[in-house]
């Protein structure tokens, strides 16, 4: 335990962070006990913060809160213990650690650069006769540190997004192997992310996803396959990074005023007040020029009517435009096809990989699940009717591996799901714009891709 940081005062924590780096950079290592191996008693004395709960539940506890799934390099372990015993270092680490990532890869590139033309030249000068074993196990050395670095990328970006769901004092979602209960206030995974036009896409998908089970009470119990539960969990994370990326340039186009709409629908509310009080005056009947008073007495009602009757037109203008089509929606529907397929497509392989990761945690290995599906449900399916009941036949004798779970547990994993993706786009974008250390991921077709069939906005539910 010579390598754990001292915490036996704040001001020890705050005036050597430099020190504290170092010692815990060398804790996954050397191969010491992680922090989820700690006793109770020494995480009471690591984060002051924490310990209530961590005397109470222990630190079993304190990792369910996070995510089930665990880092696979040893940067990941050692950002994962700033994120869970020393919170108010992990920016820091975070940023040291994608700093040190960037150089090592500029220094690779160099390096295979000079590589490169080595190799050219001891070509020529032996005439092509060079021995072809050197390249290939240089090239194999190269792409073994480049699997390395994206691995280590992906847990630093991993621990990224769940900083996040600690910052908002979100626990997330354990595995799924029985029925789970959670607390979280829904309108922390809701409004506290979501923009006012983005919250209306997402209500939409929820109700889709769910179906009918979105009206029952949330304690009502379903029973669903895990393959399925899986499958919407994974179709709401790309969901939620559809939408983040949309609205992104949605509210960008709108505060460069670039959205004419808006404007249109401005204009038009106002010609419909106006030509509103134009119909009114033509309508009035002229009133006798020697009934002054009546004549004065009726031009202010006329007056008044006027303006009770534009303001009326305009509320009601206002009231038809909240039931009108959401203006994200809209703005998605203008898009052309190859927008719209470049919109869907994820835009890096890490990001690809952590929805895997994430899925996997939660519900078991897809790949197994799906295996399961296909021997129980059979290849002699003619319709989709025929599909879906073959897999509700497979789900209620037990042929495949079954969750039961309530309406409420769904509807908060489905949330839960939708705000990951979310802050999946976030994390990504911030690694690509400061560190550029992302691997792009393959171009889409025409076709959205592959594996992915015709491009359509996932709005509507999978």
């Amino acid at each position: 335990m010579q390598t754990l940081p001292c915490a036996h005062s704040q001001q020890c924590r705050l005036a050597r962070p430099q020190t504290h780096q170092r010692l815990l950079f060398k804790l996954p290592g050397q191969h010491a006990r992680p922090a989820a191996h700690l006793m109770p008693q020494q995480v009471h004395r690591t984060r002051k913060s924490c310990i209530t709960r961590a005397a109470e539940d222990g630190v079993e506890g304190l990792e369910l809160g996070l995510a089930p799934a665990k880092p696979r390099s040893p940067v990941g372990q050692m950002v994962t213990y700033y994120l869970k015993m020393e919170p108010h270092l992990f920016k820091d680490a975070l940023d040291e650690q994608f700093r040190r990532l960037k150089d090592e890869k500029d220094e690779a590139e160099k390096l295979a650069k000079q590589q490169q033309e080595e190799q050219k030249e001891k070509q020529a000068q032996d005439k092509g006769k060079a021995s072809s074993g050197e390249v290939v196990l240089y090239q194999r050395m190269q792409e073994v540190r480049s699997s390395e670095q994206r691995a280590t990328v992906e847990d630093l970006m991993y621990a990224s997004v769940l900083e996040k769901f600690m910052n908002l004092k979100v626990e997330m979602m354990p595995r799924m192997d029985s029925i789970v209960e959670n607390q979280t206030n829904l309108k922390t995974l809701t409004e506290g992310i979501h923009s006012k036009e983005a919250l209306e896409l997402v209500r939409e998908h929820v109700l889709g996803v769910m179906g009918p089970a979105s009206m029952a009470y949330s304690n009502t119990m379903i029973k669903m396959a895990k393959l399925q539960a899986a499958q919407v969990y994974a179709a709401s994370i790309m969901f939620g990074y559809f939408v983040r990326r949309v609205d992104k340039r949605f509210q960008l186009e709108r505060q460069l005023g670039l959205r004419d709409d808006e404007q249109k629908d401005a204009v038009a509310r106002l010609e419909r007040m106006f030509n509103t009080e134009d119909e009114e005056q033509q309508d009035r009947p002229a009133t006798p020029s020697s009934s002054s008073s009546p004549s004065t007495s009726g031009a202010s009602q006329s007056s008044a009517g006027q303006s009770s009757g534009g303001s009326q037109g305009e509320g009601a203008g206002l009231g038809q435009g909240k039931k009108k089509e959401s203006p994200l929606r809209k703005y998605i529907e203008s898009f052309d096809q190859a927008t719209l397929a470049d919109m869907t497509r994820q835009v890096s392989q890490e990001g690809a990989a952590l929805v895997d990761v994430q899925t996997t945690a939660l519900f078991g290995n897809l790949r197994e699940l799906q295996s399961q599906m296909q021997t129980a449900v059979g290849q002699d399916a003619t319709s989709i009717e025929d599909l879906m009941q073959k897999v509700q036949d497979a789900v209620a004798r037990d042929a495949v591996e079954s969750l039961n779970i309530t309406v409420g547990t769904q509807r908060r994993a489905v949330l839960e799901a939708i705000a990951f993706g979310t802050f999946l786009r976030d994390v990504e974008s911030y690694v690509d714009g400061e560190y550029q250390l992302l691997t792009p991921a393959p171009s889409s077709s025409s076709k959205g891709g592959p594996g992915r069939g015709p491009p359509r906005p996932p709005l509507t539910g999978v």
